[in-house]
């Protein structure tokens, strides 16, 4: 009887000790998937960075989103060339070359925006801009994303026989003597080169200010005519002192 008992004692500790095995075997094969599930999620961890950077580049500068709010024209001193379509209620609205092909553009006209002669520098007035006349616009830093775009004008040059060069609208970056006496060489922004000598004229916007090559520092905004046989001679610069 003793050993009946003995044999039912072992044979319970058997299934005790089995059932323990069976018990951490499952708890180890638990702990198998719960780290085969942490490295799953790396995976779509890593798709929402992809994302998130994929938005980032789709941003302007500054994080404004380009639905709606407009998207970077190019530099203000990089004219717009094209043809007038019309002018009406304060807008141009023009046929702007890209390449080898056009695109519709508006231009709205403010009462800052400067529309001058191409010959002289002198203002003209905005009904002057009739269909298909030639025109360099330079417009503000940014262009809506709309359909016709919309830009902000700054300077609109006009009335420049077809035979002629279309004037420079760019700023003063530095001036420095020439490798002759009384040579200056100035250059702009945009890293343009012009050589003044003493044939070149210099004239204030709109004033009777008397302006020299001391005029010319940094950041002044000019108008800029070379020659049409030598685009290195500098023939004219209009000066836009402060306040014009």
């Amino acid at each position: 009887m003793k050993n009946m008992k003995k044999m039912t004692a072992l044979a319970c500790a058997a299934m005790m000790m089995a059932s323990m095995g069976i018990t951490g075997c499952a708890k180890a094969d638990g702990q198998t998937k719960e780290e085969t599930k942490a490295v799953v999620v790396e995976t779509p961890a890593g798709t929402e960075t992809s994302a998130t950077t994929e938005n980032e580049a789709t941003m302007l500068p500054g994080g404004e989103n380009p639905e709606g709010t407009g998207a970077e024209a190019e530099s203000e001193y990089a004219p717009f060339v094209g043809t007038v379509v019309s002018m009406e209620n304060g807008e141009l609205t023009m046929n702007r070359q890209v390449g080898d092909s056009t695109e519709e553009v508006i231009i709205t006209i403010s009462d800052d925006t400067k529309i001058l002669d191409g010959v002289n520098g002198y203002p003209v007035e905005a009904d002057t801009l009739t269909e298909g006349k030639a025109v360099n616009v330079y417009v503000g830093p940014a262009m809506t994303m709309s359909l016709p775009p919309i830009a902000n004008g700054i300077m609109i040059i006009t009335d420049v026989p077809e035979d002629a060069a279309f004037p420079k609208y760019t700023q003063v970056e530095s001036l420095d003597q020439g490798s002759a006496d009384g040579e200056f060489v100035l250059t702009t922004v945009d890293g343009s080169e012009y050589t003044i000598t003493a044939e070149t004229r210099l004239l204030p916007y709109l004033t009777k200010n008397i302006v020299s090559e001391e005029d010319l520092t940094e950041g002044t905004d000019i108008l800029v005519w070379t020659s049409a046989d030598d685009a290195a001679k500098t023939e004219k610069i209009v000066i836009f002192q402060s306040g014009n």
